[in-house]
């Protein structure tokens, strides 16, 4: 049974504004247990009392939990996806007031748009001193490359030169270089020519075109054009009053033609030469050409393009891809070296990995 004499007193200090929780703090400091005041309190106010060391475990209790549920949003927040860089030359060495040429690759974890900015800085190593310097924007979607030129000055130093591009975009930054020369263009004295034994075309030189003339000279196979021609697609002068085949009228885009012949080199590549030979110009020829070694990975359709930057195009894509048999069959000076800077560059990479 409560005591009525605490029973009278909870009353009064009830009464008197005191709170349920003061009243228990002072009668368990009067030596009364827990249990007798919630027990009297309970009875008169039909509420029971928290006594201070229970709160405390409370609060205590909350505080863990929020600190628990701070580290666990900490740990399960993903980290910012990174965009990886690498920049590679296509020419070695550059003369003063000459082009710096190189592919940008801009690879990102998400398949979403991100546009990025790069910043490229030709670095004298020697001195530290900044040459040149170019500033673009690329739209990256999972995997981009751009080819990028950098016009070094006429009075630029010789020397090695570090090019140094930096990537900033939203989600943070990255940075990748590589080191090229500036040399001058070296004068060669002619020297005699030696007359050469005269090479054969082991394997003949007959390109199954009706309308080219084919001889091998010195071991290279010589094609040169018959014009007119009747049959090779094109309408020539006076052919009007006689080859109808190559005169009459066609409804066929340049586009489709090409389309045409890309789908009929997968199964006869003589043909699809035929059908880009047909083309109306030489310059759609070179695109018909060009699209079929793209589309089919034969990089031998690309010797059959007129055009000699177009064809050292063609054939760099191919060096791009790790093909550096084309690299022999390159006119251009700078980008020979280009090729042969890749496929040695592949080699290190090679070496590396075997020993990583």
């Amino acid at each position: 049974m409560t005591d009525p004499a605490l029973k009278t007193y909870i009353k009064t200090t009830l009464a008197q504004g005191y709170s349920p929780s003061a009243i228990h703090t002072r009668l368990k400091q009067a030596g009364y247990t827990d249990n007798d005041i919630n027990t009297a309190i309970t009875e008169i106010t039909g509420k029971k009392t928290i006594n201070t060391k229970t709160m405390a475990v409370i609060i205590g209790i909350i505080v863990i939990l929020i600190i628990a549920t701070i580290i666990g949003i900490k740990l399960l927040t993903p980290t910012p996806k990174q965009i990886s860089i690498t920049t590679t030359p296509l020419v070695s060495t550059v003369v003063p007031g000459g082009k710096l040429t190189f592919i940008t690759t801009l690879t990102s974890p998400t398949s979403r748009q991100i546009t990025a900015a790069l910043s490229h800085t030709a670095v004298y190593i020697k001195t530290n001193q900044n040459i040149a310097s170019k500033t673009e924007q690329i739209a990256i979607a999972q995997k981009s490359s751009t080819e990028t030129q950098i016009t070094l000055p006429d009075n630029a130093p010789t020397g090695e030169y570090t090019l140094i591009t930096n990537l900033g975009h939203a989600d943070g930054q990255d940075q990748s270089r590589f080191n090229f020369l500036v040399e001058t263009k070296k004068t060669t004295t002619s020297q005699p020519l030696i007359e050469q034994p005269s090479a054969i075309c082991l394997s003949g030189c007959d390109d199954y075109n009706k309308c080219t003339t084919d001889r091998c000279e010195n071991g290279i196979c010589i094609h040169e054009q018959i014009i007119p021609c009747c049959g090779n697609g094109i309408c020539e002068t006076d052919e009007n009053n006689y080859c109808t085949i190559d005169c009459k009228k066609t409804t066929k885009t340049t586009q489709q033609a090409i389309t045409e012949a890309v789908a009929t080199a997968r199964t006869d590549i003589n043909q699809a030469t035929m059908l880009c030979n047909a083309m109306p110009s030489a310059t759609d020829a070179d695109t018909c050409f060009e699209t079929i070694a793209a589309e089919t990975g034969k990089y031998e359709t690309c010797e059959s393009i007129q055009d000699s930057t177009t064809k050292d195009k063609c054939l760099i894509n191919f060096a791009l891809q790790g093909n550096y048999d084309v690299c022999e069959k390159i006119d251009d000076t700078y980008y020979i070296k280009s090729c042969l800077t890749l496929q040695q560059q592949s080699e290190l990479q090679n070496i590396a990995k075997q020993y990583s």
